[in-house]
């Protein structure tokens, strides 16, 4: 067997109340998993099936971008749950494990490689090719994003572990302004809010670097990007047409 996806959460279900089950669970037991079967810390005991059918759907519910809270529950990824045969309640919670850090440069084809799979999604919806758009961004080269590189440049990347599933940079363009580019996170990572991460984030290191404003430029048509990006604080500030893109550039802002 091997392990061919990254999981971006870590579950632990812990044993809350209760006595009396045929497994022996005490309170304060606790198991752990990211996409198997839960585990008992310390290998001793064992959680049963009609336990599992109870916890499983939460576990998915996580998984797939969803909210505990849509149960009734006062927090995103932690909720109650009582076993099926009723003496025993489990704390299940979960935690993400996505973080955000600087991009190091040894790793650079990966993020190049993160950035086209990203933006491939965007091309394919608008048309666009090596032919009549080589330079979107969904088709940058290691070489162009080698390019950027300079000391007013900031690039970071979204890690699970080591693996990268996202990358935005921001670039120094004076007077307190910072562009900000390549707001990447792979397909099967989407709808877990990394994307307004990578935005909260770039927000914050904008006020960090002592500067106010963050500009972006995006694909005019794209109604649904540019409505996510007003819907975090972004402004449209007007658009532009080039010969060389067969679609209107759009510019926003987000000012502190």
């Amino acid at each position: 067997m091997k392990k061919f996806i990254v999981e971006n959460f870590r579950f632990t279900i812990t044993v809350i109340e209760g006595v009396g089950c045929r497994n022996g669970h005490e309170i304060g037991d606790t198991y752990t998993c990211e996409y198997g079967c839960p585990l008992p810390c310390g290998n001793e005991g064992g959680m049963c099936v009609e336990a599992l059918i109870k916890i499983f759907p939460l576990l998915e519910i996580v998984r797939a971008g969803g909210d505990l809270r849509t149960l009734g529950g006062a927090e995103k990824y932690r909720h109650e749950i009582m076993c099926g045969g009723g003496p025993i309640k489990f704390l299940l919670q979960a935690r993400d494990l996505m973080e955000i850090r600087p991009a190091a440069a040894d790793r650079l084809p990966e993020y190049a490689d993160v950035i086209r799979r990203s933006f491939a999604t965007v091309a394919k919806v608008f048309d666009l090719t090596r032919e009549n758009c080589p330079g979107h961004t969904s088709f940058i080269t290691n070489e162009r994003l080698q390019s950027k590189i300079k000391d007013d440049y900031y690039p970071f990347g979204c890690f699970i572990g080591e693996k990268i599933i996202g990358f935005v940079s921001l670039t120094d363009v004076g007077g307190g302004i910072y562009e900000m580019k390549d707001v990447s996170v792979l397909p099967g990572y989407r709808y877990f809010g990394y994307g307004k991460a990578l935005l909260d984030f770039c927000k914050a290191k904008v006020v960090e670097l002592g500067g106010h404003k963050i500009a972006i430029d995006i694909v005019e048509e794209n109604t649904v990007l540019k409505e996510w990006y007003a819907a975090n604080g972004f402004v449209h500030t007007g658009t532009k047409k080039f010969e060389w893109f067969p679609f209107t550039v759009g510019y926003m802002e987000w000012k502190l």
